[in-house]
């Protein structure tokens, strides 16, 4: 696990407003108008984390996640940072893919900076961000990757037929 998968987001935004602010003030461009544009690329910032950022869990305890996996249906989990670009790019395909499975699977959206995440990116083997895990309904893990399944793979999910990428 890295820290620039993880804080993606961040370090792309501070180092972007560095590379305007530091050409701006090699072009010779006065101080107000250089203070100017950091402040509005920050709020650009700011904002596009706010619209775009993953959000909270769906579970608060370790117990509770685990008790999902293995129920006798099968489950999606994703492992997710609100800081990292990548996990802020794949949510609306993902959150497409949860509304398209309706009830046939359980859902678990884990982020991995709270005290649960850090747990359960512990105890399933998280490794880089965002990652996806399919268990079947015998929590037998069947798929995992750092790219949302496919329609196929989500199928196969619920028949134990999946192959691993």
């Amino acid at each position: 696990m890295t820290i620039a998968n993880q804080f993606s987001y961040v370090l792309f935004a501070l180092g972007t407003l560095v590379v305007v602010l530091a050409v701006l003030r090699w072009r010779h461009v006065a101080w107000r108008s250089t203070l100017i544009a950091a402040l509005v690329l920050a709020l650009v910032f700011t904002g596009g984390f706010l619209a775009f950022r993953v959000g909270a869990s769906d579970v608060t305890s370790v117990g509770a996640a685990q008790a999902q996996i293995g129920n006798g249906k099968p489950t999606f989990l994703e492992f997710y940072s609100n800081f990292c670009a990548g996990c802020m790019a794949a949510r609306p395909a993902v959150d497409e893919l949860v509304t398209a499975m309706g009830d046939t699977f359980n859902i678990l959206r884990i982020d991995i900076h709270t005290a649960v995440g850090r747990e359960l990116r512990a105890i399933y083997g998280f490794t880089y961000s965002p990652e996806f895990v399919l268990f079947a309904a015998d929590g037998s893990e069947l798929w995992r990757a750092n790219s949302p399944p496919t329609a196929v793979e989500l199928d196969q999910a619920t028949t134990n037929t999946i192959s691993s990428p």
